[in-house]
């Protein structure tokens, strides 16, 4: 073997071995076999169809490990069915073809997420490695986890954004590297079917004074046995019913409506109207997805001294509001903070649309870094730690 040829391949293990930088384990991509090679050089010399064999090997390792550190390892939808990777596929072989003529060890620096936090977290997997812990150490595993779900976001969310990490119950609205407003949130509960989704999507709209369309979900679980019983509950709680036709919708009386009848039931809308013991608040945010969740006010303000906040139904509920309307209007020279606070107000819904939409990403991490080195856990509210751990 030409030394030209064994300093390559031993460059390529190097490679694979830096996969534990990225929480990954270099044994899954056949590493030790590739070690077990390169001993026997003199066996190699005498055997150009294994030479050609380790060649291959080595290249298929390289880009197995590439493209778990480029879009994740895992599915994501085995973690959660709704969740999906979202990073763009980089063109990593011609990355490794331009690396393996230089310097192989830029490649995977140049194909992982370019996000400074996936950096950050990779430092504090190296110091905690430096330590001396070994594979089975929870730090590890945890720092592994989040490292994973780095890979499955686009490497841009936006110069402005807003973050909701659904396990720090936290918004961040940041721009350009900088966090120009952060808030605590209420987020859904841990039960499955109130889980509030992990997503990216745009927001588009703002509405003040909303009105609040009870889900169907609630409407039967709720909503209506509560009617049912009490012919004043509709009343007291600002409430009204509408049914649905071709020409659009119609009021209905709650008196002429048979409880029993679940058919009739499907047939009604439930609405509550604007006013300050609205559910959603006197502002919303819209940003369209598939799973009618937004960000929105509350006038439950308690529920942010809790620690714990996973108490809706799935939506998002803020703890300044009024601050992320002034933020997100603050291009438009006729929504002054005056304004603003009149039309939350005003008893009437008022939809407003931006002028440019801002990218909402609802991210799942229970590990973040610090600013000054080290990092911030949260408790895995979902669960969904544990179970990505087992897939």
């Amino acid at each position: 073997m030409q030394d030209g040829e064994l300093s390559t391949v031993a460059d390529a293990r190097r490679v694979l071995q830096s996969a534990g930088d990225h929480g990954l384990v270099s044994a899954d991509y056949d590493e030790d076999a590739i070690a077990g090679a390169m001993a026997s050089e003199e066996d190699l010399e005498d055997s150009p169809e294994r030479l050609a064999q380790l060649d291959i090997n080595v290249t298929t390792s390289l880009l197995a490990l590439g493209r778990d550190i480029a879009l994740g390892r895992d599915d994501p939808k085995k973690v959660d069915s709704r969740w999906k990777k979202q990073r763009a596929l980089p063109d990593f072989v011609d990355l490794l073809n331009e690396a393996a003529a230089g310097d192989l060890n830029t490649w995977l620096p140049s194909i992982q997420p370019r996000h400074p936090e996936y950096a950050a977290l990779q430092k504090d997997l190296a110091s905690i490695r430096a330590q001396g812990a070994t594979p089975t150490d929870d730090r590890l595993r945890l720092l592994a986890l989040n490292l994973e779900r780095w890979r499955w976001l686009p490497d841009d969310l936006g110069s402005r954004h807003i973050l909701v990490n659904v396990p720090a119950f936290h918004l961040a609205v940041r721009e350009n590297g900088h966090t120009a407003l952060e808030m605590k949130v209420v987020v859904g509960e841990a039960e499955a079917a109130r889980r509030t989704p992990i997503f990216s999507s745009e927001m588009d709209t703002v509405v003040f004074s909303p009105y609040w369309n009870v889900p169907e979900s609630i409407v039967e679980g709720e909503t209506a046995p509560a009617a049912m019983r009490d012919p004043s509950f509709l009343d007291r709680n600002n409430m009204e019913i509408l049914r649905r036709s071709k020409q659009g919708t119609e009021r209905v009386d709650p008196a002429s409506v048979d409880w029993d009848d679940e058919e009739e039931l499907k047939e009604l809308l439930f609405r509550q109207r604007p006013g300050p013991g609205n559910a959603l608040g006197h502002v919303k945010f819209l940003f369209p997805n598939p799973y009618h969740v937004y960000l929105h006010d509350t006038p439950a303000d308690a529920l942010f001294a809790r620690r714990g906040r996973a108490l809706s139904h799935g939506c998002v509920r803020l703890e300044q509001p009024e601050a992320l309307a002034q933020y997100v209007l603050r291009g438009s020279t006729e929504w002054d903070a005056e304004r603003i606070r009149t039309a939350m107000d005003s008893g009437e819904e008022k939809p407003v649309a931006l002028k440019e939409k801002i990218p909402v990403h609802i991210v799942y991490f229970t590990a973040w870094p610090k600013a000054g080195g080290g990092f911030d856990t949260w408790p895995d509210v979902y669960g969904l730690d544990a179970r990505q751990a087992r897939n």
